[in-house]
């Protein structure tokens, strides 16, 4: 349903032949054995974790495990890993490609640092992984970058979280941008960073690394989805205007990044966005097969998530009468 307003947002993008053209064959249905949920197969996928919120589950979930493998191995040798977040001040009718600009240089600005390069050494620092993210609320987009270090030393984060601040707030003044003392920088142990995303549910630090984009924000904010979430509800289309904006500025950019070898180094496999999208990863049992016909009906009434709701209700043959 939501990727379905994703497409009336963005009419020329890749989502629009998402999970909707065939592959050249008849269109499987399937039932997740874990869940019952059921889905289709055999039909082409975008790719796109910015466009598209189906690719962009399937691709987390696994991006995720990912993290996971890399997490535990490195803990095994010792290792720990410090969240670093940075973020800074915007308003309301800022321009979200402006602010991507001047928050890219900042970021190159202060990882090319010698304050951060001898907390680099200090720690110990063996890689990292960024994600970038952004919200919208009441001033606006608020683009910010979470990272992963991999460390091994015994040091006192408190102590560093201000040296990297000062130069955080610093390179931000160079570029154009504001942060503050209370929100521009924070650096804590993995373990406090994941009990503090968990607070209220169970969100691990695997997740926020790569799942932020997908679950619904805070009261006071929105996730980009959730654009499209307030489109089902009200048909407002100033959110698919939102999500359009969004959709642009975003588009192209590398949601998740790890630095050169950290893959290698934990023996994890390369594996491109859409190669993940387009590959089955569910344990599953095949309920049948729609023709051409039956599934031209169904894009034509744009009924594809009902008739997947009326499938686990009350089963493939009923939902196709």
């Amino acid at each position: 349903m939501l990727q379905s307003v994703a497409k009336k947002a963005l009419r020329n993008e890749r989502v629009n032949i998402c999970l909707t053209r065939s592959t050249g064959s008849d269109i499987a249905v399937w039932s997740h054995r874990k869940t019952q949920r059921a889905f289709f197969g055999g039909l082409m996928v975008c790719g796109s974790v910015w466009a598209c919120p189906l690719c962009a589950s399937k691709i987390a979930e696994r991006r995720k495990l990912e993290l996971q493998i890399a997490f535990d191995k490195h803990k095994a040798t010792g290792g720990k890993i410090a969240m670093l977040t940075l973020t800074f001040s915007h308003k309301l009718y800022d321009d979200l490609g402006v602010l991507l600009h001047h928050f890219k240089l900042a970021n190159k600005k202060f990882f090319e640092s010698r304050v951060f390069r001898n907390v680099r050494e200090e720690m110990n620092v063996i890689g990292r992984i960024r994600v970038l993210e952004v919200t919208y609320g009441s001033n606006g987009y608020h683009p910010h970058v979470h990272i992963a270090l991999f460390y091994f030393n015994d040091v006192f984060l408190e102590a560093i979280e201000s040296d990297l601040l000062n130069k955080w707030i610093d390179v931000c003044e160079k570029v154009g941008l504001q942060t503050s003392w209370e929100h521009g920088l924070r650096l804590e142990h993995g373990e406090d960073a994941a009990n503090y995303l968990s607070k209220y549910d169970t969100w691990s630090l695997e997740q926020e690394l790569t799942k932020a984009h997908i679950k619904k924000a805070k009261k006071d904010s929105m996730t980009p989805f959730d654009f499209l979430r307030a489109y089902v509800k009200t048909e407002d289309k100033k959110y698919l205007t939102l999500f359009a904006d969004y959709h642009k500025h975003f588009k192209g950019k590398k949601q998740l990044q790890w630095s050169p070898g950290l893959k290698k180094l934990f023996g994890i496999t390369e594996m491109s966005d859409e190669e993940i999208a387009k590959k089955k990863m569910e344990s599953a049992d095949i309920l049948g097969m729609l023709n051409y016909l039956e599934w031209k009906q169904i894009i034509k009434a744009n009924a594809r998530a009902n008739f997947l709701d009326n499938i686990e209700l009350y089963g493939l043959e009923e939902a196709l009468k």
